[in-house]
């Protein structure tokens, strides 16, 4: 049974502008957590990583995950990606000819959707180190130089400067340290990095600083992993001479998302206490949703966890943000956290589809004819949407009792504020592990108050277990098929966004959410805007991609600022210039830009175009009719 939301009625008091009545403090919230990455599978040899990269599904899972809005991730971090350069000859004064096409064309697709690499380097220099270890030094300075200095020429300071330079992943685990680093060794490696890059931004009148960060490490006993502690003494001693500028490390958790920042704050208590030195250096955790259990303690990506089917994995990922965010404002330790990471972008394979630690659910439709890939957005990539529509400022989390037991809800609150303008975005959840609400109403005084020619809008949208569920309805109505049929695919696509629970113009401060129905974990978004929000821009860059036969997905982009006052998107199509305009998206919440369009009853071949609505249903211009001919 579905919660129900009531708006309470009461008189206003006008005042010019809007005004806070409650005294709270609100902080400038950055968006630190939109990283994610992954592993290629198979073999880490060139020719196999450029095939994998260039796959169908590797292709189609980057392009959704570019689709999310208001860059909701902005960073993907590859294992491997360097493996893409060639090494070609020496010139005679002894300096590495690299080719670069196969990266190239990758980053150039990477640009075109707006997303940031994460270059981490990772690679032998195709063999080269092996042959010349008395000059490993110079090879890393140049490499590194190379790298940035030639994307700097391609794309610009603006764009390279977005990127997140990395040293070796995981360089104490065996897996990852091919090139067998010595503790001397690694220090050098990471020295010569960090020349390349600064030579890299060497200009006439000014120069610019690429940023490493590092070492990427697990940060266990010392005698097991010296190499990273090695670095972390380096920068103790002489820290204007420390050669990464954002101190990187893997912590994970054992289940709860508490165990992950737990964690976290042991290792950089411990780091502390004995490099006081470091503390000035910002910090980043790159894998907060990798969750290993004590039976289970090398557990990857790939191991299934019934949790990461539907939205208890989505909400984790609230939480997690949620608490590094409570932590940055009142921990210490936490003080310089610039960044975490998902790691969530890999594939899932049969039987595991919805399963493993993935955005994504996968199916392989190897009945089919052509055999394709079909995605299915799981509820985590729906929370990361919902993220990213949080205000520029907000609060601490607060902690609403639930009938005085450990229980209770967590409220985000967060707002956007001009002369004339507010945007209210609230994110709502239970806490973790909480299941018995007891019919809890909760009820909330917004926290201005309005003059009389000021209407508020608002918008509430919602991810609940088992109804915005496209596992269950895998599960329960499609006997969890490893191939899908279109109607299948259509009801679970129906149900991967969050739900509109509730619009309209808002007539009091005042909120009441009747939530006690709803079956826990949910995740619920209140958005509250004025009618000075203006119209909303047009849709950019509509981009169609084929699946398969008779199946198109749709992206677009987002003007900026859009994201915040959208309630939907709507999706138009013609079979030929003198034919009707249809909307092919009517009955779909699209809060996300993108759509998969699949009729069973038509064709795809034709026009396409894309607009938005606004919370008062006012409507953008369309975008730009772009015509989709299958091959």
């Amino acid at each position: 049974m579905l919660g129900t939301f009531l708006i309470c009625l009461a008189a206003l008091v006008p005042l010019k502008n809007y005004s806070y009545t409650i005294d709270e403090s609100y902080h400038e919230l950055p968006r630190f957590w939109t990283s994610t990455g992954f592993c290629p599978p198979g073999d880490i040899e060139r020719h196999n990583l450029k095939s994998v990269l260039n796959s169908d599904e590797i292709q189609m899972n980057i392009l959704q995950i570019a689709a999310l809005p208001n860059a909701a991730l902005t960073h993907i971090r590859i294992h491997w990606l360097l493996k893409l350069v060639k090494f070609v000859e020496y010139t005679p004064a002894g300096v590495p000819v690299y080719d670069f096409n196969d990266l190239d064309t990758f980053i150039v697709d990477l640009d075109d959707l707006e997303l940031s690499p994460v270059i981490e380097f990772m690679t032998d220099l195709d063999g080269i180190l092996m042959d010349n270890p008395d000059i490993e030094s110079f090879l890393w300075q140049d490499f590194s130089y190379q790298v940035a200095k030639r994307y700097l020429n391609f794309l610009g300071a603006e764009k390279v400067l977005k990127w997140r330079f990395e040293t070796w992943n995981e360089p104490d685990v065996l897996n990852y340290n091919r090139l067998n680093f010595t503790v001397e060794g690694f220090l050098k490696y990471v020295t010569a990095l960090r020349k390349g890059l600064t030579t890299a931004g060497h200009r006439l009148n000014s120069s610019l600083h690429f940023t490493l960060r590092g070492p990427a490490g697990l940060f266990k006993l010392e005698n097991k992993h010296p190499l990273c502690w090695a670095l972390l003494q380096i920068c103790n001693s002489k820290i204007d001479q420390c050669p990464i500028d954002v101190l990187t490390y893997h912590r994970k958790g054992q289940g709860l998302a508490t165990d992950v920042l737990e964690s976290s704050r042991q290792f950089l208590e411990k780091a502390y206490e004995k490099y006081a030195n470091i503390r000035s250096i910002p910090i980043s955790n790159e894998e907060t949703l990798y969750f290993h259990s004590e039976a289970d303690p090398i557990a990857g990506w790939s191991t299934p966890q019934d949790y990461h089917e539907d939205v208890r994995y989505a909400a984790k990922l609230i939480y997690i943000v949620l608490l590094h965010w409570h932590s940055k404002l009142q921990n210490a330790e936490f003080k310089n956290l610039e960044t975490i990471s998902h790691d969530n972008a890999f594939i899932s394979y049969h039987p595991y589809e919805f399963s493993q630690r993935t955005l994504l659910a996968h199916f392989r439709m190897n009945n089919s004819l052509p055999v394709h890939s079909q995605f299915i957005q799981k509820p985590v990539y729906a929370a990361l949407g919902m993220l990213s529509k949080l205000g520029s400022l907000a609060t601490d989390i607060e902690t609403l009792p639930l009938n005085g037991s450990q229980s209770g809800i967590w409220l985000l609150k967060s707002v956007s504020v001009s002369e004339n303008l507010l945007y209210l975005s609230w994110l709502i959840l239970p806490k973790e592990n909480t299941t018995n609400f007891e019919n809890f109403t909760l009820h909330r005084h917004l926290p201005f108050v309005l003059s009389n020619n000021t209407i508020l809008a608002y918008v509430i949208e919602i991810l609940e277990q088992g109804y915005t569920d496209p596992a269950h309805i895998w599960r329960t109505q499609a006997g969890e098929t490893p191939f899908p049929n279109a109607k299948q695919r259509a009801e679970m696509r129906h149900a991967q966004t969050p739900r509109l629970q509730a619009s309209g113009v808002l007539t009091s401060p005042e909120l009441y959410v009747a939530i006690g129905d709803f079956q826990p974990p949910w995740i619920l978004l209140f958005r509250l805007c004025s009618n000075f929000s203006s119209i909303l821009k047009q849709p950019k860059k509509l981009l169609l991609r084929q699946v398969t036969t008779g199946e198109v997905f749709l992206s677009w982009r987002e003007a900026e600022g859009s994201s915040h006052y959208l309630k939907t998107y709507e999706v138009w199509f013609q079979t030929k210039t003198t034919s009707e305009w249809k909307l092919v998206s009517e009955n779909w919440h699209l809060p996300f830009p993108s759509f998969q369009f699949a009729p069973m009853d038509s064709f795809v071949n034709g026009f396409y175009k894309v607009r938005g609505l606004d919370f008062f249903n006012r409507r953008s211009e369309f975008s730009e009719i772009t015509e989709y001919v299958e091959i």
